[in-house]
């Protein structure tokens, strides 16, 4: 792996990400086309499912420029027919002769056939630049299609001992405005925004996107086991976001589902036979992953926070320290008490990244399982 290679892979990845949140259930892949004399003549990125794949359009900007260059893509090229033609036959016509891809596809219809495609026409393929890199930009498609669960990233506000809300059940404002547009941000770039029902009923939320250019609104997932969130919420307002998703347990959606707008979808949903009246929380995420979602955004509260993690769910942590105290025993704790846990089996983050947001602290990091 040289230098060049590492250097345009970069480029793939940066463009790629320009489309982080608008490709589900499709990754997002970049690509860029070199000529033989080694200029760049070519670059695109995969903007939306059902669009153009990067490769088609990174070869397009490159028209004959290509014969006889090199070719770089973030993803393996696909083989297969899917709403679009394969990638692997407008390469091979293009006349490159050099592909380098940043990892292999974890598809199925794809994994390695593609590559295999491409050196049985004649082409070289170099595979694994800037792989890590790669991964991580397609982290919830990589999940996905490992594990049919998508990649859930919990975020929670709190002061520096641990607390969301007062004895009264009052958040605003723990976090000061720039942490809050970072929320927006997230909110921005995943696919769906899931709360429980308490935070829902408490705060009545809109849950979309606000002051962010270019932004679009996820879709809107609440954990309501008795259906109690009212009908005129927020969350049902039509027009106010994205699509609602409310799952609830079966005896209460059969006595309350039809009190909803058509616009709201109702979702029943099997208890866990472990914690007796609440959702089965793998099945919920099964469901929104089904559903074209790659990357889910928690936004609490602490009972929800708690059950993810005790569940293994939770794959990535935005904690929002702010630089106050509420030592009052009946504050909220930013994630409810799971029984026994020694130091010795703490939850421990990896990948740590600190900043700083205004006055306040944000940590960062995936689960170390």
């Amino acid at each position: 792996m040289s230098d060049i290679d590492r250097q345009h892979m970069a480029t793939c990845i940066k463009l790629a990400s320009r489309a982080t949140g608008r490709t589900s259930p499709n990754p997002m892949v970049g690509a860029v086309v070199l000529a033989a004399n080694g200029q760049v003549v070519g670059m695109g990125f995969h903007e939306r499912a059902g669009g153009d794949h990067a490769e088609i359009l990174a070869l397009d900007s490159a028209g004959d420029n290509a014969l006889g260059g090199t070719l770089y893509v973030s993803l393996e090229p696909c083989s297969h027919f899917g709403k679009t033609p394969p990638c692997v036959q407008r390469i091979v016509a293009s006349g490159v002769s050099k592909v380098v891809a940043g990892m292999v596809d974890p598809n199925p219809l794809v994994c390695g056939a593609g590559l295999s495609a491409l050196q049985d026409s004649g082409i070289e393929v170099v595979v694994g630049v800037l792989e890590k890199e790669c991964r991580w930009l397609n982290r919830g498609f990589v999940k996905r299609i490992n594990t049919g669960l998508p990649w859930l990233c919990l975020k929670l506000a709190a002061t520096l001992d641990g607390k969301i809300a007062d004895r009264e059940g009052s958040s605003r404002w723990i976090s000061g405005p720039e942490a809050r547009a970072h929320v927006h941000q997230l909110r921005n770039i995943m696919d769906c925004v899931l709360v429980g029902g308490t935070t829902a009923r408490r705060d009545d939320p809109e849950l979309n996107v606000r002051n962010t250019a270019g932004g679009r609104n996820p879709c809107r997932a609440v954990l309501d086991p008795n259906l109690e969130l009212s009908p005129q919420s927020r969350l049902c307002q039509s027009g106010s976001g994205g699509q609602t998703t409310i799952f609830c347990l079966s005896t209460a959606h059969k006595l309350r589902a039809d009190l909803f707008p058509e616009h709201v979808r109702i979702v029943p949903i099997d208890n866990d036979q472990a914690l007796a009246g609440n959702l089965h929380l793998e099945t919920v995420l099964r469901y929104l992953s089904a559903d074209g979602n790659l990357t889910v955004l928690c936004e609490g509260g602490g009972k929800l926070a708690a059950a993810l993690i005790a569940a293994g769910l939770v794959d990535e942590l935005h904690w929002i320290a702010s630089p106050s105290l509420l030592p009052d025993e009946q504050a909220v704790p930013a994630i409810a008490p799971l029984g026994e846990v020694t130091l010795g089996n703490a939850l421990k983050l990896k990948s740590v990244a600190v900043s700083q947001l205004g006055q306040d602290i944000l940590i960062q990091g995936t689960f170390d399982r």
